[in-house]
Order: C-alpha cells, then sequence, then structure tokens
C-alpha cells in the first residue's frame, strides 16, 4: 500500500513538473470573441473609419488569426462572424489620400460621402472600439447622447458603435464573451495634440480607478472569459514633427538664414513675455494656418518682402499652438504612471499585458520586417497614415501581433502571428514606391504635402471638447 502511494505521489509530482502552470485568468477560448478601445481598435486610419481599413483593425487581425471570420455587410446576427460597425468608403470622415507621389506628395481628403453598413445588426458588435473614447467613455457612453454643437468626438461615433443598447461594457458582457481583449487610454492624454496644453490630460487617480472599474466590470460580467489588454506608447506621432520650429524655404526646406542664424518662430508665454521658442519646441501640424499668416514671425519682419504682405507679422504664437520640451516630457511621465497603473491593475487580477510601449519604441528606431524596414517617418515609415496620429493597416498588424504574443504567453497558446505579406498592396506610398529607401520621392517639413481642407478635416475631427470628468467608484477586486 506504501509503495502504491509513493509511486502515485510521485506520478503527481512528475504531472505537476512537466505541465506548466498559467496564472492568466480564464482560458483563450476565442469562439466569442470581443474587443473594446478606441479608433486605434476601429481601425481608424488617415483620418476616416471605413471597410478598407476596418477589416485591417488590431482586434479583427486577432480575430482572423485565431479562426474567426469577419462579417461582411448584410451578415445575418446568428452567422457567428465577428461583427464590426462597418462604414463604406471614402468613410467618417473622409479618408485622406495620396493624390500624387512624385516629386513630392499631395495628401487630400477623397471626394464623397462614406455611409453605415451594418445599422441594422441585430446584435451588438463583436468590435465595441470607440473613436475618441477616453477610459471613462467606455463605462458611460451608450450611443444614445442627445446631439448637440461641438460633442465630443467620442459622443458621435458612440452613436454609430453602441446605437443606444448600452455601454460598451455592458453590450461586451450581453455577448456572454469567452476572451475579451481591452486597449484604452491614448485619449486620456493624446488631447495635448490639439490643445497644446498638458492641463487636460487625465489625473493619473482618475485614470487609474476608472481603468480598475473597467477591468473589473467585465470580470464580473464574464468571469471565465480570458483576457488581454495593452499598455500605452510613449513617442512623439508625425503630427508633432511636421511643421519645424523656425522658418523655413517652403521651395527647398532650408533654414532661412539671418545673419547666420535661423529664425526661430516668438511666442507669448503663459507670463506674458514673448521670446523666440527653443529648438526642441514641437509646433503641431494645425498651428501651420496661423503661421502662413504671419504669426509667430519677429517684428522686424514687418519691414521684409514678401512677409511684409502677411496680416500678423509680429504677433507672436500662443502657448496653446507649441508643445514645449518641458510639457512633453510631462506627457511621458503621465504615460509612464498610466503604465504603471496598467500593469498593476492587470497582474492584480492575472491579466497579460501587450507590450505596445515597446513596439512603437522598436519603430522609432526602425524595425526591420525582412527586406523592409518600418520607421515613424510620415507617408514614408509604413506605420502612420496620412493624418500622422492613426496606423496603417500594417501598422494596426503589428499590434495586433504583440496582443497575440501576449495571449500566447500568457495561455500557453501557439496563436500564429499575422503575415505582413497580405499587405503589399494596401498601404501606399511605403509599399508601393518601395519604401523608406525609394529614392523617387522627397519628403521633408516643408513639403508635407498635406493641403489645407486635410489639415482641417483632422483637426474640427479630434479638436473636439473633451467628455466631462465623472468620478467612477472603485470596486474592489
Amino acid at each position: 500500500m506504501k509503495k502504491t502511494i509513493k509511486l502515485a505521489v510521485t506520478a503527481l509530482i512528475a504531472v505537476l513538473v512537466a505541465v506548466p502552470v498559467f496564472a492568466a485568468r480564464g482560458s483563450a477560448n476565442f469562439s466569442n470573441f470581443v474587443a473594446l478601445g478606441d479608433s486605434y481598435g476601429a481601425g481608424f486610419a488617415s483620418s476616416s473609419l471605413n471597410e478598407r481599413h476596418q477589416a485591417w483593425s488590431w482586434p479583427a487581425v486577432i480575430a482572423r488569426q485565431v479562426g474567426l471570420t469577419l462579417c461582411a455587410p448584410g451578415a445575418a446576427a446568428n452567422a457567428g462572424c465577428f461583427a464590426q460597425p462597418l462604414v463604406s468608403f471614402p468613410g467618417i470622415s473622409n479618408e485622406l489620400v495620396l493624390n500624387s507621389l512624385i516629386p513630392s506628395p499631395v495628401i487630400a481628403p477623397a471626394p464623397g460621402q462614406g455611409q453605415p453598413l451594418m445599422l441594422n445588426f441585430a446584435r451588438p458588435y463583436n468590435n465595441l472600439s470607440i473613436p475618441g473614447a477616453t477610459v471613462g467613455a467606455l463605462l458611460t457612453l451608450t450611443g444614445a447622447e442627445p446631439q448637440q454643437p461641438n460633442e465630443p468626438t467620442a459622443v458621435s461615433f458612440a452613436r454609430l458603435v453602441l446605437r443606444g443598447q448600452g455601454t460598451a461594457v455592458q453590450q461586451a458582457i450581453a455577448q456572454r464573451p469567452t476572451f475579451i481583449a481591452l486597449w484604452i487610454g491614448g485619449n486620456d492624454y493624446l488631447s495635448v495634440l490639439f490643445s497644446g496644453n498638458p492641463a487636460t490630460i487625465t489625473p493619473l487617480a482618475d485614470f487609474r480607478t476608472r481603468y480598475e472599474a473597467l477591468l473589473d466590470a467585465l470580470i464580473a460580467g464574464a468571469p471565465n472569459a480570458g483576457m488581454v489588454v495593452g499598455n500605452l506608447p510613449a513617442s512623439i506621432p508625425p503630427y508633432l514633427t511636421l511643421v519645424a520650429p523656425y522658418l523655413v524655404d517652403p521651395s527647398t526646406g532650408a533654414p532661412v538664414l539671418v545673419g547666420g542664424n535661423r529664425v526661430y518662430y516668438t511666442v507669448q508665454n503663459p507670463d506674458g513675455t514673448v521670446t523666440p521658442v527653443s529648438p526642441a519646441t514641437l509646433i503641431p501640424l494645425q498651428t501651420r494656418a496661423k503661421l502662413a499668416l504671419g504669426y509667430g514671425l519677429p517684428a522686424a519682419f514687418r519691414n521684409i518682402p514678401p512677409f511684409s504682405q502677411l496680416p500678423n507679422v509680429g504677433e507672436p504664437l500662443s502657448p496653446n499652438d507649441v508643445i514645449t520640451a518641458e510639457e512633453i516630457q510631462a506627457v511621458f511621465t503621465r504615460v509612464g504612471e498610466y503604465n504603471a497603473a496598467i500593469q498593476q491593475a492587470a497582474s492584480a487580477r492575472n491579466i497579460p499585458v501587450a507590450d505596445i510601449n515597446g513596439l512603437f519604441q522598436r519603430v522609432s528606431t526602425g524595425l526591420n520586417l525582412g527586406p523592409i524596414t518600418v520607421t515613424a517617418a510620415p507617408v514614408v515609415g509604413g506605420f502612420f497614415s496620412f493624418d500622422f496620429f492613426h496606423l496603417t493597416d500594417l501598422g494596426y498588424m503589428l499590434f495586433a501581433n504583440e496582443f497575440i504574443r501576449a495571449i500566447n504567453q500568457g495561455y500557453d497558446t501557439e496563436v500564429p502571428v499575422a503575415a505582413i505579406w497580405q499587405l503589399f498592396q494596401n498601404n501606399g506610398a511605403f509599399f508601393e514606391d518601395g519604401g523608406p529607401n525609394a529614392g523617387s520621392m522627397t519628403f521633408n517639413t516643408s513639403n508635407s504635402g498635406i493641403t489645407d481642407a486635410a489639415v482641417q478635416q483632422i483637426q474640427t475631427l479630434w479638436a473636439q471638447p473633451t467628455i466631462k470628468r465623472t468620478r467612477f467608484r472603485a470596486v474592489v477586486h
């Protein structure tokens, strides 16, 4: 008897040693996969939400890699496919397209008007990502909010995605998901792109409380579902690097020199003083319109043709027209705090975390993918689309692959990462012209090629009031 017990115990120990124990909650069952997020999750690209790029949203890529099919317009609610709120081309709003390539790019909104294709789909969408959404928006918006002038972007898109059927969290839970993917938080700090004011960033305490409330609500509603989340990138999008902080010759992109020195734009500081901006100052793309009127040029240029013809020469830029190095550092510090909060909240709930911040850092130095190199360079880098802060289809595929790696590590699965060859004909200048090493195209900060109409569209879409802050009671885990 003792020998039998000893053998049984030995066998049990051998099994426990041979089979690794994974801490991730739930299981990797993707039969009913649901995703929540913001414009990145929706597949927003080149200032537009439309079906050409929704098919490559990071949730859609994951869905295909785990064996699901994507719902086509007209699909039945019981079809068992991965549903998204599809919009016809040129989308909402009109996609920015590359109208010419040589000698320099011209980027402008595509003509026409996109239309929602699945408003009557008779169940919640699997992809509940809402462009413009913050962490708090996923807990509060339902899509039934009264329409108001100049309303936040997330409120407008919630009508398309949520259709008044409840919050994103409630609709996710209603589907009885077997696996949930979540990436949210970018809009809690990216408002600084348009406001130029870090004070618009969600306070850390509010972010942590809302993020934990979001996770706990999903866990309470789907306690057996597997989950994965992602951290946030602490990097500068091309949107903030297209305009130099000094005067340039628009025909060459070379700095205009006076006495051998660059002419830095002037800015009125919060204390009322007027000084040249520092070389490290970033100027958002929308400020270009004010520069064209002469704002930021020193007063001495009032007597120098052709600058003397501009109506506002000698008037400084406002503090909200620029982003100082100190302000950028404050944003990066806050993102680091957000990521620590995400990691802590996820670890406490046994949820794997995809390293999206690491992906963006690798792209910033050049990410080698076989014969091509993906960078953060505008137009030719392959990662950012033509609005210069949303991703290309390729960028979203790489984004999804980080989630897949986190899933495989957390759940001991072997979900294959997506292969980039699928996108060789769907990413504009990057693939059509041979990538960053192409010699037939020029691109610099003076000839960014994006038309005034395109810049105005981007600014109109995203420079909206932020959603009113609401405190959420933390759910004890």
